[in-house]
């Protein structure tokens, strides 16, 4: 263990979170190779394990690496060479995975966009992105049938599908509920492509991802991370005292579209476990698939407990680590599923975390030993944190409260074409290390442990019809409601909903003369073709004047009181 060093009395300097971790884990070197070969060495004398289970599709690690040099040599085949991007707009299928990893091999890199882009915005991503090739998985063909017949997407496409690894007869119960027909290359006609095994490439800084966040304005940015941040991320996640080991099985239902779900599952796949992958969001669903599987170990958001709560019975003793993330949770659910995991037999508590795309994900966490409920836990081994004042940017000590920022070996490259926002997000410091501004206040406490009370700017979480976690930024739907020429003025207020977690509700004030009746219905054509799902208001009133602070700022709380009203 280190040694207690309290001598300054600020986080960034003390560290105090290092008593936690051994010397051996704190000095240790990170490793300098790229996603495929940091899982190739891993796995190397174990390639009989099974590495993924799909809808009763077994994968070993063998059939794993077996598959990403093939989809590497079809890439290859299909024009695609080191440093080109490919836009993937999919789940977590095992062709997902294999696409990711096989672009990585050959240098390339795998752009993953959320499933819920609006045409509009799927176009502009792979125009931003310069992509050559766009993967998609074929429940979101429709969105694109316009796009490509007018050429506004002119790039090669290749149709995934849930059931490219299903057994054979679920593949087929699946085309016929599908019965969605196209002459696009599937992905065994993509696999057909295939000549001679590529060049692998082997750079651990080149571009790896793109994963995409909207920041604190809802305006959305690509993250561009390296081989290295991710890699990094799982040495410090196994030097944690959770003991990841060869065989653990996992129950996986985070969407490789997010920093998370990808850097967990490299994580799970780099540690040679038993990945079972399951396609779905609901609590409830993925709460039954957690009560067949029994896995030893599992990531959620809180939206997801309620879920567990109700599907999952008997004995837990199976379950050693159940992780959380990506949402606060209340002190009363935490003691709540805590108290459900006790009372079950099951040998973790909630461990919560930390993390953001611009940090691959991951930064913080509870572990056994070092916990404290309330709080994301403790940074990583190499991850440093400090609190600055919100007014002056100065550096804050022990205990005080300001926007918490880190810097980590996970840190992001930048924002994808975006050097302003980048500026924006991150800062150098005078000995030259690189830090993120989170837009999160919180504080330090004396032993390392992080708590998170609030945001800089507003942020809600949200779920989606099919059960997908957000972010909500109603900053975003002002932006688009206020492009309407007939509106004068917009403020948005988010509401609990029992279906969405959260819900927007947007409130106008117009400019003389406009007509009501046309007005309703060009705003929620224009809500509905210009916002994803998730940010699409539950209601949008028109009202006659918007109310204002003193300062003349919108004031928020009185609209909230009227929705509530």
């Amino acid at each position: 263990m280190q040694a207690d060093c309290h001598t300054t009395g600020y986080p960034n300097i003390d560290r105090p979170w290092l008593k936690y971790y051994s010397d051996q884990a704190a000095q240790a070197p990170l490793p300098s190779e790229t996603m495929y070969g940091f899982l190739l060495r891993r796995n190397e004398g174990h390639l009989s394990d099974i590495a993924l289970r799909y809808f009763g599709t077994t994968i070993t690690y063998r059939t794993l690496i077996k598959r990403i040099q093939e989809a590497a040599a079809a890439f290859t085949a299909m024009g695609i060479r080191a440093g080109d991007v490919v836009t993937i707009m999919s789940m977590h299928t095992p062709e997902t995975i294999y696409s990711v990893y096989a672009l990585n091999y050959i240098g390339a890199v795998a752009d993953l966009v959320y499933m819920t882009l609006s045409e509009e915005e799927l176009i502009e991503t792979v125009r931003a992105a310069n992509s050559k090739l766009l993967l998609i998985l074929d429940v979101a063909l429709d969105r694109v049938e316009n796009s490509i017949k007018n050429k506004a997407i002119a790039i090669p496409i290749v149709v995934l599908s849930v059931a490219d690894s299903m057994p054979i007869y679920m593949k087929f119960a699946y085309s016929i509920k599908q019965r969605r027909k196209h002459n696009f290359p599937t992905w065994k006609t993509f696999l057909g492509k295939a000549l001679t095994a590529p060049q692998q490439v082997d750079d651990c800084l080149a571009d790896a991802v793109i994963v995409y966040t909207s920041g604190t304005t809802g305006v959305s940015k690509g993250v561009v991370l390296d081989s290295f941040s991710f890699n990094s991320i799982v040495v410090q996640l196994n030097s944690t005292d959770r003991n990841h080991a060869r065989r653990d099985t996992v129950l996986h239902f985070l969407p490789l579209f997010t920093a998370f779900g990808i850097s967990m599952l490299h994580g799970y796949l780099s540690t040679g476990m038993e990945v079972n992958l399951f396609i779905g969001f609901d609590g409830d669903a993925v709460g039954k698939e957690f009560q067949r599987v029994k896995p030893n170990r599992f990531v959620a958001g809180p939206v997801i407990l309620d879920g567990l709560m109700r599907q999952v019975k008997g004995d837990m003793s199976y379950c050693i680590e159940i992780t959380g993330g990506g949402a606060a949770i209340s002190p009363d659910k935490e003691r709540e599923f805590n108290s459900f995991l006790a009372d079950h037999g099951a040998k973790t508590k909630y461990l919560n975390g930390y993390g953001m795309s611009e940090i691959c994900g991951a930064a913080a966490t509870n572990q056994a030993i070092p916990y404290r409920a309330g709080s994301v836990g403790i940074p990583l081994v190499k991850t440093n944190i400090r609190i600055l004042d919100l007014n002056t940017d100065e550096d804050l000590q022990i205990g005080a409260e300001g926007e918490i920022c880190f810097a980590t070996p996970g840190m992001m490259k930048g924002y994808l074409n975006n050097p302003e926002e980048t500026s924006n997000a991150t800062f150098i410091d005078s000995d030259g290390v690189k830090w993120l501004r989170t837009g999160d206040v919180g504080h330090v406490d004396k032993d390392g442990f992080i708590f998170v009370t609030g945001r800089k700017k507003r942020i809600y979480v949200v779920k989606d019809a099919s059960g997908v976690v957000y972010k909500l930024f109603p900053q975003r739907i002002e932006d688009c409601v206020e492009s309407c020429t007939s509106v004068e003025k917009c403020g948005v207020v988010v509401v609990p909903d029992e279906k969405r977690i959260n819900a927007p509700e947007v409130y106008v004030t117009l400019n003389v003369n406009s007509d009501l009746t046309a007005v309703q219905e060009e705003l929620w054509h224009l809500v509905s073709s210009e916002l994803p799902e998730h940010m699409r208001p539950k209601a949008i009133h028109i009202i006659e004047s918007i109310p204002l602070t003193e300062s003349g700022k919108i004031d928020y709380r009185t609209l909230q009181k009227m929705t509530a009203a």
